[in-house]
């Protein structure tokens, strides 16, 4: 066929929709006239006009295969009004007999065009989910990266951690100690506890050990660590009076990525005229639901599509800290969704509850 040759001939040539389209319907009016005068419907040669509408719904888009369809359905519809040409010695019953191959090869094309529609869905439906899974592929193998890096900064820094301690123990012992080496003492011994609480963290994903985490406790855990963590930060808390009885199963992750996307939020309010960070926490349909609501600048279509699913490349309020957040947050079966409107981004985070009579498990 003409398409066919062209695309043959010139492999490297791209052919806008429309030019590709034009050389179908010229195709399928010269077949049909040719098969016209050539004995119709009875033709073996027929089956050609398929082609056309196949090639049509498989290389161009919806609109322009009905466009070639409907032409190819009405140039074959013509040959039922056209006069008897080469069939004036053939009697009544094989005139209708050739008429009505004619109406069932029109239904043949607009069932072939369904079928090819069909499988056309279903192999973009496949493509879209097999370019999901290398994405995620790719943001979990961007995370192990950073999450090695981690590992091996926190193996390091526990050697120099220990002579520290040491050096700060054998200074304590002179009389009279200074002030400043007491609070030195205080502040390193909170560097301490960071390190045992990241090591706890570390055993939990590696024995994949999980908890009960009840949501009262759980709440707030997440306002004492930013206060601590974001002092400076205006924050208002909304907490629903019937939340006592939820619990969530998980491991030591979820604290720090439930603190992350706040802290996410606040950086992003920070970096604009309304510093107000609203955070609330509501139970739907046996579900747990963080919502944080917070003025951010504009982003991108395509960033806003990206964010948790790769490291977008951001300096407020995004990137390395959402997807980390986001994958933890699936881990526990939950879901973490962002949408930017006017200037104000709604955080929410969706956590499957479990019933208070519900034990740990173990993954």
């Amino acid at each position: 066929m003409l398409l066919l040759l062209i695309l043959a001939l010139w492999r490297d040539l791209r052919l806008s929709p429309w030019l590709m389209s034009l050389l179908l319907l010229i195709e399928v009016c010269a077949v049909n006239g040719l098969i016209a005068v050539n004995g119709g419907a009875s033709n073996p040669f027929s089956a050609l006009l398929l082609i056309p509408v196949v090639l049509a719904f498989m290389l161009l888009p919806f609109g322009y295969g009905v466009s070639v369809l409907l032409v190819s359905l009405v140039a074959q519809a013509a040959q039922l009004g056209l006069p008897a040409v080469g069939h004036h010695h053939q009697s009544v019953e094989m005139l209708s007999h050739s008429r009505n191959m004619v109406v069932s090869f029109m239904i043949t094309s607009v069932l072939v065009a369904v079928v090819v529609c069909y499988f056309r869905y279903q192999i973009a439906r496949r493509e879209h989910a097999i370019t999901q899974l290398r994405e995620r592929q790719l943001r979990d193998e961007q995370l192990l990266a950073i999450g090695m890096s981690a590992a091996q900064l926190t193996h390091d820094v526990a050697t120099p951690t220990q002579s520290i301690r040491l050096l700060l123990e054998e200074a304590l012992e002179q009389t009279p100690a200074p002030v400043w080496l007491t609070e030195l003492e205080q502040q390193f011994a909170r560097i301490e506890q960071q390190l045992r609480n990241w090591r706890e963290v570390a055993d939990d994903v590696r024995e994949q050990r999980w908890h009960l985490y009840p949501l009262p406790p759980l709440w707030r855990s997440l306002q004492q660590l930013m206060t601590v963590a974001r002092p400076e930060s205006p924050i208002k808390w909304h907490w629903q009076l019937d939340q006592t009885s939820g619990q969530l199963m998980a491991d030591r992750t979820l604290l720090p990525a439930l603190t992350s996307i706040i802290i996410n939020a606040c950086e992003a309010a920070a970096d604009t005229l309304v510093a107000q960070v609203s955070v609330f926490s509501r139970i739907e349909n046996k579900h747990w639901q963080l919502q944080i609501i917070n003025s951010a600048n504009a982003l991108s279509l395509e960033q806003q599509d990206q964010l948790g699913g790769r490291l977008v490349a951001s300096h407020k309020g995004h990137g390395v800290g959402a997807a980390l957040s986001n994958a933890t947050i699936e881990k526990f079966s939950g879901s973490v969704s962002w949408q930017l409107t006017d200037g104000t981004m709604l955080t929410t985070v969706t956590l499957p509850l479990r019933g208070s009579n519900a034990e740990p498990n173990h993954h």
